[in-house]
Order: structure tokens, then C-alpha cells, then sequence
């Protein structure tokens, strides 16, 4: 007789069984679950599938124990991740008890060779995959991207080097994001329009809307309280509101350099089509636009900002973040969600507005 921890495919059914029973003792579905968890409901279903070769990366499960280790989690309303600090210290301890017990779990399924050698390290979803732009359920994505105020003479179809996408502002932004959104969503149709070009049947799919002019078309983000966007000059300011208390956001210059820039980053369901969604990236100049598409590109500061998200907002399906972007040498930099002097303004349908 085989012993089960010499079976290559014991303990992968042991975490897989563990996880679907801790899902299923709270009465969560898997889509609850992946909402609270930030995370695709295809990975919790692979994740709960025994067969599956696919393993949870460590950070997930310690979002697992976090949410698991208290009933508090799942009070009336949407199940939520507490904060490290609203747990109580029998809570902390029950909490390391259930990581140490999921990731011994994962260590063992690995040791004994229940995973793929390719799964061995992070697969492309877990290592590369970014939660905010993959959309699981592979439809279309129209990325509406604003127009120069002063396009290059080969942004006009006329001119023999003709180049479709020089019309576009926020081209630094605009290539960011199409490689995030290609890489995560790599069978769905992705398009890159103008407003103009923004037909009915674009219209209908997942909606990306990059730049100022692009945010023209207020109408798919009317129920989330975008920052007002007002001209101050020769630029703009951002003015958002908190109750009675209203601020004023501006970029920073140092010797006519800029070094400091405000970035706007939104996401809320399609106001027509349920299951698609409309994200908005903004600025005050082309890198607040770029800054705010680091945020969920950049490996650097991505899973961070994504956790973030997670845990500030719960299992909220529309928010908005106000940001500062650092600029170095005229060029973005990724902002740090996690730090106070990043964050401006914010925004969930759960939390409402806040500084």
C-alpha cells in the first residue's frame, strides 16, 4: 500500500477538498468567493477541482485564512476580508492556524508531484495576470482611447504614411493597457476606437475610456462620482467632494518640471449590458493618464494595488481612486496604492466617498 503522502495525488485532493469545504460551510457560492477574494471564479473553481493540477499561490491563501477565520467575515450583508487590524487576537491565531494548515497542504502537493512541471512555478494566470484586466467572461473589450488636441500630419488617412493610431492622446497609456488587456483576455476581440467610433455594437462590450477627452462619454460611468475635472489656466484641476468638504487637486512643477501629476482610475458595471463593466483612466496630463494605467500593469506595484482594491473596497463592484503619480524625468512612475500620500480621494458603491 501506497502511503497518502507518497500518493502524488492525495494532497492535492486534500487542499482541494479543504478549500471547497471551507467555501461551502459559510454558503458561498464560487462567484461570492471570487468576488471577496478579488479574484476570477474560474481560478476558484480549478483551485477546488482536484484534478485540476492548479494550486492556489501563497497570497490566496492567505486571503483564505484571513476570510475564513472569523464568522464576522460573512455578517449580514455582502461577505467581506477584515483588516488585520479589526481581527482580535483569538481571531490572528486562528487565522495562522488555517494558513499553516492550507499552505502545508500546498507544500505537500508539490513535494509529492501532484502539479505539472509547468505549474511548478506561477502559472500565467497566477504570476502575470492582472485581476483588474481579465475578464473571464471572454467577451469583447472596446478601448476608447481620446484624440490628440494636435495630431501628426500621418494621423490623416490623406497622407501617404497614413498611421491609424496617431490620432490618438495618451498613446504611453493606450499601449499599456492593450498589452495588459491582450495578455490577460488572449482569445477575446479587442478593439481600439476614437469616441467618435464608438458604435452600438462597441458600445455593448467590456468598456475601457482612456483620457480626458474620452471621458466625454459620462454616460457609462453616471452612477459612479467621478472627480470633476476643471480647466484652472493653461491645465486643469480635479475637485472632489466629501460631505460638506470640498478639495482642489493639482499637478506639482519644480523649476517648470513637472514632478508630481494626478491620476483617476474607475470601474463599475455597464449601465445597459449586465456582466460587462466600464473603467476610466484619467489625468490631469498624458502621465496622471499613464500613472493611473501603471497601476494595474506595472509587476512592480500590480498585485499590491490589486490587493489593495480587495481589501479596501470588499467585494464592492464599482469604485474610484484618485491618485498622485511621481514623474521622474518626464516619465511616470506606478503608484503605490498602499501609501497614504498616494491615495487622494476614494470612492466604492459599499464604502462610499472618503479622503
Amino acid at each position: 500500500m501506497v502511503a497518502d503522502s507518497d500518493h502524488p495525488s492525495i494532497p492535492a485532493r486534500r487542499l482541494a477538498e479543504r478549500l471547497r469545504d471551507l467555501r461551502e460551510q459559510e454558503h458561498l457560492t464560487q462567484k461570492q468567493l471570487a468576488r471577496v477574494l478579488g479574484g476570477s471564479i474560474t481560478a476558484v473553481s480549478l483551485w477546488e477541482k482536484p484534478g485540476s493540477d492548479r494550486l492556489p499561490p501563497p497570497p490566496r491563501l492567505a486571503a483564505y485564512a484571513r476570510l475564513f477565520c472569523t464568522s464576522r467575515s460573512f455578517a449580514p450583508g455582502a461577505p467581506r476580508l477584515l483588516r488585520d487590524e479589526e481581527l482580535t487576537e483569538q481571531e490572528r491565531e486562528r487565522k495562522t492556524e488555517l494558513y499553516d494548515e492550507l499552505i502545508a497542504l500546498r507544500e505537500r502537493a508539490q513535494l509529492t508531484g501532484a502539479v505539472a512541471p509547468s505549474q511548478e512555478q506561477p502559472s500565467l494566470e497566477q504570476h502575470k495576470r492582472s485581476l483588474i484586466w481579465h475578464f473571464p467572461d471572454k467577451q469583447a473589450v472596446s478601448i476608447v482611447c481620446s484624440d490628440a488636441l494636435d495630431p501628426p500630419r500621418y494621423a490623416d488617412p490623406s497622407d501617404l504614411n497614413y498611421t491609424r493610431y496617431a490620432r490618438h492622446a495618451d498613446l504611453d497609456a493606450l499601449i499599456d493597457v492593450f498589452g495588459q488587456v491582450r495578455a490577460d483576455n488572449p482569445i477575446s476581440r479587442i478593439r481600439i476606437l476614437s469616441p467618435e467610433e464608438l458604435a452600438q455594437d462597441f458600445a455593448l462590450n467590456h468598456l475601457v475610456f482612456i483620457g480626458g477627452q474620452a471621458v466625454a462619454a459620462a454616460y457609462f460611468a453616471q452612477d459612479i462620482p467621478l472627480p470633476v475635472a476643471e480647466r484652472a489656466g493653461e491645465t486643469h484641476i480635479f475637485t472632489c467632494t466629501v460631505g460638506e468638504e470640498k478639495r482642489i487637486f493639482a499637478s506639482l512643477h519644480n523649476d517648470g518640471n513637472l514632478v508630481q501629476d494626478v491620476g483617476l482610475i474607475a470601474r463599475g458595471p455597464h449601465p445597459n449590458v449586465p456582466q460587462r463593466t466600464v473603467t476610466v483612466l484619467s489625468g490631469i496630463t498624458s502621465r496622471g493618464v499613464h500613472g493611473a494605467a501603471l497601476c494595474f500593469s506595472d509587476p512592480h506595484v500590480r498585485d499590491a494595488n490589486e490587493q489593495y482594491v480587495a481589501d479596501a473596497f470588499r467585494s464592492a463592484d464599482a469604485f474610484c481612486i484618485l491618485m498622485n503619480v511621481p514623474v521622474q524625468n518626464n516619465a511616470a512612475l506606478p503608484p503605490n496604492l498602499r501609501r497614504d500620500d498616494i491615495r487622494l480621494y476614494e470612492w466604492s458603491a459599499e464604502t462610499g466617498a472618503r479622503w
